[in-house]
């Protein structure tokens, strides 16, 4: 796989701020029928590398079993969303950003900046979203099953729901989660956090239809490639959330109620 070929095609850039969600077992299996053996760290170099020292990587170790009234440990606590967040954890270069229910492994230049903000609200501005939005990040998409309708078929995009959040969705509320939090001192305390979460008795859930992959194409806020087989596709955050928030306010031409 030529990496750094697909990171150009992509504009993947010196000092880029990137968030990457990807399912690499698929790869894995992908590539081992072919008897090739894929390295996960090789891609989290060539991304390092190709970002730069004024770059800045993310990758998620989300764990909701917080939510579930488990302990969450700083450091022993794994990654439920995607095995790259676990290979990261287990790396010297990446730091964990403090959220026990959305945590990022970070590396870069605004890496302790990332991972000292206290985001006990998931989805505030104020969390390494909003520094992603602010700072015109990127969210990379690695081997993630596109959208064919009116679902979020794009595995991983959290960020519809910072939206949500910043325009206060009737069929969401604020909920808070009590419980035992293990920090970097490896000493427990009992913490609330704040999760903006559905609404369980309304009638409806709400999706992101296709219709924001053609217009964020149609704007070249997203770009798409495809090697051996292998779907990337590249967002760009800030030019998102100002047209989603502006969509939920307005037409709701993306956002999707199925009942």
């Amino acid at each position: 796989m030529n990496l750094e070929s697909i990171f150009d095609k992509l504009e993947i850039e010196k000092g880029d701020k990137i968030i990457v969600t990807s399912n690499i077992i698929k790869i894995l299996t992908k590539y081992k029928k072919k008897k090739i053996n894929f390295n996960p760290n090789i891609l989290i170099d060539k991304l390092i590398k190709k970002i730069g020292k004024t770059g800045t990587l993310l990758i998620p170790t989300f764990n909701w079993d917080f939510c579930k009234g488990e302990t969450f440990d700083y450091y022993r606590t794994s990654s439920q969303s995607g095995a790259l967040g676990n290979i990261a954890l287990k790396r010297k270069d990446f730091l964990r950003s403090l959220n026990p229910i959305y945590s990022f492994a970070v590396t870069g230049k605004d890496k302790k900046k990332i991972c000292h903000l206290k985001h006990l609200n998931c989805f505030s501005l104020n969390s390494p979203f909003g520094y992603l939005i602010k700072k015109g990040g990127k969210n990379l998409f690695i081997d993630i099953n596109r959208r064919t309708g009116d679902e979020t078929k794009l595995g991983g995009f959290t960020f519809h729901h910072v939206v949500e959040q910043a325009v206060k969705v009737p069929y969401r509320y604020f909920k808070i989660f009590k419980g035992n939090y293990i920090n970097k001192k490896k000493i427990k305390k009992t913490i609330k956090v704040k999760f903006y979460a559905r609404n369980l008795e309304s009638k409806y859930k709400v999706f992101i239809s296709k219709k924001l992959d053609q217009e964020l194409l149609k704007r070249n806020i997203l770009k798409r490639e495809e090697i051996n087989g292998i779907n990337l596709d590249l967002i760009r955050l800030k030019n998102t959330f100002k047209i989603l928030t502006k969509d939920l306010k307005t037409k709701k031409n993306f956002f999707v109620k199925k009942y």
